[in-house]
């Protein structure tokens, strides 16, 4: 009886061990695919990062025809009802300090130069036009300066106008990256700055940090690009998300501080 049970406790020991050796097992393994797919998402998240990156990523936002900062923002679609997702523009828009910046690419099957010299601009119900016009050394318009039929390469000899050409310190680089707009290149991009205070001095408002600023191209598509709140950063992505769910329109909102 007393070896029987030995026997017994031996056994049951063994047991133990084995299935304390198989649980000590499949939590290895669960643990090395759990690792590696934390790997592979991280792998993913960069490789994304490097793909919607079109030039360096500044800390914030700059205006020299390198348009990488601009992928930490959100994005509307701008077109004239078209149906394809190819034939779609992208607009941008986000504030920083008193400066406004406004971001718009062309679809790559758009077969013509983008058409950048009107913009229209509203702030809370009060419109203006804006002018994007070349201009001299000394920031005057150059009224004999080229502006269709470009070449190859980023143009900064531009300013920002407006109403009847009121100088509102615009900051402007265009990029032509295909001069004869085939459907197998890349469209035009464009990016701006204007003054916040120059704007409301033209208009004869306060800005405020509630303000809400539309900014569209009529030449470009139907739809523009909307920002409420106060300045500059990463904005709230899930309000973003439903914004451009239900309209060619989209709103950010900044987090307080």
């Amino acid at each position: 009886m007393k070896k029987r049970e030995s026997y017994k406790k031996h056994l049951n020991r063994g047991v133990m061990a084995v299935s304390f050796a198989v649980i000590f097992i499949v939590f290895s393994i669960m643990g090395g695919r759990i690792q590696a797919f934390a790997d592979d998402a991280v792998a993913t998240q960069t490789d994304a990062a490097k793909s919607n990156s079109s030039g360096p990523v500044t800390t914030g936002l700059a205006i020299d025809g390198y348009y990488g900062e601009w992928s930490q923002y959100p994005s509307a679609d701008i077109t004239y009802n078209s149906n394809n997702g190819y034939s779609v523009h992208k607009g941008q828009i986000a504030i920083d300090g008193d400066r406004l910046y406004v971001h718009f690419s062309m679809n790559d099957l758009y077969t013509s130069q983008m058409q950048f010299q009107f913009w229209n601009i509203t702030v809370d119900g009060k419109q203006c036009v804006l002018n994007v016009l070349p201009v001299n050394s000394d920031g005057s318009i150059n009224w004999s300066g080229q502006m269709y039929n470009l070449g190859e390469g980023i143009y900064r000899n531009f300013g920002v106008f407006a109403g009847y050409y009121t100088d509102i310190d615009g900051d402007v680089a265009f990029t032509v990256y295909d001069a004869a707009h085939t459907e197998t290149g890349k469209g035009d991009e464009i990016e701006f700055s204007i003054s916040m205070k120059k704007l409301a001095d033209y208009l004869g408002i306060n800005i405020d940090q509630g303000a809400t600023i539309t900014v569209s191209n009529p030449n470009i598509g139907a739809q523009g690009v909307t920002i409420t709140g106060t300045p500059t950063g990463p904005w709230a992505g899930a309000a973003m998300a439903m914004a451009l769910a239900t309209g060619g329109v989209f709103v950010c909102r900044r987090k307080k501080r």
